[in-house]
């Protein structure tokens, strides 16, 4: 009898174990279902993940073709896929689930190209190529370019550096927004925009700020150098140093900053805007800000660098 009871009781325990444990995975299981479906979480998927698309996973794909008005969705096993849209196509590497890189492409473009859009009255409605480098071996021979840049600008196209490099560096949501900015300025402009502008307002827009500040603070002794609009465009022209180009990249951000300080974003915006209507850079930012280019200059580099501590 007492063996008996006891059996019983070791019974009631596995179940009541198992119960838990089901409802726990019950729960998860639709936790995991309502962040699949929420359209405007990032699923961005760990890059340990990369070896396994779930079933779940195909879902969220469905829905986000039909959010960002995909119409071309084709793969080749001999050279990856691509996801096209009115105004953004991607091109992904081969794999499995390589198609998230593709689509992360999108969640995080069309977001930007809106903000854009509400910004500056309209955005440029050339079709945008992507191409998302798989590894950086390939990146670097096809570019000429470290691991350091985000991307490669060749007219309408991005060939970035792999998708899980900028993510692995924490800094993925700021730098894929950031490349379509300057790409947008550029169109926007005609090509009539320096450099800094054009680096300064995409690391404006994309929130770059301080991830410039915690780049640049490890060159900070060569930051004096570079105390000129001259200086700072002639490198941002080549861009072959790091250490240079990241503080061309971070005087550019300040120089932008402190003319959205003086005169407004607006005032900014709009010298942008009457750069692309064919104005000299002295003509756009008379009609914008009531200051020669020359002034313009003088006031945006009129700013204090203090990098005695990392922020």
């Amino acid at each position: 009898m007492t063996r008996f009871i006891v059996l019983l009781l070791v019974i009631c325990v596995f179940a009541v174990v198992t119960s838990c444990d089901k409802g726990g995975q019950e729960a998860d299981v639709a936790k995991t279902a309502t962040s699949e479906v929420d359209e405007e979480q990032s699923n961005y998927p760990e890059a340990s993940a990369y070896n396994k698309l779930q079933g779940g996973m195909l879902d969220t794909l469905k829905v986000k073709k039909k959010r960002f008005n995909i119409t071309r969705d084709e793969y080749w096993e001999n050279k990856g896929g691509v996801l096209g849209s009115e105004y953004l196509e991607v091109w992904y590497p081969t794999g499995r689930t390589t198609v998230t890189h593709g689509m992360y492409m999108f969640e995080e473009i069309m977001p930007a190209r809106q903000k854009y859009k509400a910004l500056f009255g309209e955005a440029p409605s050339e079709l945008l190529v992507i191409h998302i480098s798989k590894e950086l071996k390939p990146y670097k021979e096809e570019t000429g370019r470290d691991w350091w840049y985000y991307s490669e600008m060749r007219g309408d196209t991005l060939i970035f550096v792999p998708v899980y490099t900028l993510y692995k560096r924490g800094i993925s949501p700021i730098a894929v927004p950031h490349e379509y900015y300057q790409w947008a300025v550029r169109k926007t402009t005609q090509h009539g925009s320096p450099r800094w502008l054009e680096e300064g307002v995409a690391s404006y827009m994309s929130g770059e700020g301080d991830i410039l500040l915690n780049q640049v603070y490890e060159f900070k002794d060569a930051v004096a150098a570079m105390d000129t609009p001259e200086k700072i465009e002639e490198v941002l022209q080549g861009e072959k140093e790091r250490g240079e180009s990241r503080i061309a990249y971070y005087r550019s951000y300040r120089m932008v900053m402190k003319l959205i300080d003086t005169f407004g974003e607006d005032k900014v915006t709009a010298a942008v805007v009457e750069i692309g209507r064919g104005n000299t850079l002295d003509e756009a930012f008379k009609k914008a800000t009531g200051k020669s280019y020359a002034e313009i200059l003088e006031i945006a580099s009129d700013y204090e660098v203090d990098l005695t501590r990392k922020k």
